[in-house]
């Protein structure tokens, strides 16, 4: 999980589904204004990154994130902020005007791995605090956000803004899945490597870990579909349990209803809207 976390938040910027990451630019002057020119009004963060440094516990204390799960946000150029949230993918609409700023209510993806309330606990505060934020400010390379009262809540340091992957054409390994109810993830058995490929042509594929697999697919701004699963036959009897693996991701990759990309991070979301599928770029 610790790589997985630090994996999303070097490279990220999510989805989604979730995905994916925006914001708006505003012109001044008159009709014969030329574009390059002085009156050019540039809503100021956007196109940047920013990982959490601190934020303001439940208690009122100013505590640091959980190593490895620091929550990462990118502005982008749309009237959108997404990221992670340490483990969960997320967006939303947000609106600058001057110091101030509002965030919309959060889409998030929802699973995580068992065993780690302290982590929920912390994506929860963390955005409880992002949409209670009401102004901000940049000061060489911290970004600090303020709730109502003033009080700071939030701190972050600038990051590389990071280039996003496109679902078709790039090789994507399984990182998590979830299991049970589908609120909790598990990781890959050790030794097992599970791919999707999305080719032009409408096909999927992969390897499941032990067979090989492709079916149809149809994709949309953020829909996905797939359909009528093939997969080779073999039975492989090591490492242990990977054919129950691959019989939970083939399953799971027909639940496919909705995706989400995050700089290098894919997200598969079922009919239900809970992340089931968490994937990484081939580097």
């Amino acid at each position: 999980m610790e790589r997985e976390g630090q994996n999303i938040l070097a490279k990220t910027a999510f989805l989604i589904i979730v995905a994916a990451c925006i914001v708006s630019v505003a012109w001044t002057g008159g009709v014969d204004t030329p574009p390059d020119s002085a009156n050019r009004v540039t809503e100021p963060l956007s196109g940047t990154a920013w990982n959490l440094v601190e934020f303001r516990a439940d208690n009122g204390s100013v505590v640091a994130p959980l190593h490895g799960t620091a929550p990462l946000i990118v502005f982008g150029e749309s009237g959108t902020l997404s990221g992670s949230a340490g483990c969960n993918l997320y967006s939303a609409p947000y609106r600058i005007n001057g110091s101030t700023i509002a965030v919309e209510p959060v889409v998030a993806t929802a699973a995580y791995p068992a065993d780690e309330q302290e982590l929920v606990q912390q994506e929860n505060r963390y955005r409880e605090l992002l949409v209670a934020a009401a102004s901000y400010r940049v000061e060489d390379d911290r970004l600090t956000i303020s709730g109502p009262s003033g009080r700071e809540v939030l701190t972050f340091a600038r990051a590389e803004q990071p280039g996003s992957v496109p679902l078709l054409a790039t090789e994507w390994h399984l990182t998590r899945y979830t299991t049970g109810s589908g609120s909790t993830v598990a990781s890959p058995v050790p030794g097992t490597d599970i791919t999707l490929v999305f080719d032009g042509d409408g096909t999927v594929s992969g390897s499941a870990g032990c067979n090989a697999y492709s079916a149809p697919y149809q994709v949309n701004e953020t829909g996905i579909g797939v359909e009528r699963i093939i997969a080779t036959k073999a039975s492989c009897a090591e490492p242990a349990g990977i054919m129950e693996q691959e019989k939970t991701y083939l399953d799971l990759l027909r639940s496919a209803a909705g995706y989400r990309i995050v700089g290098d991070t894919l997200a598969v979301i079922d009919g239900n809207g809970r992340a089931i599928l968490f994937f990484t770029a081939d580097p």
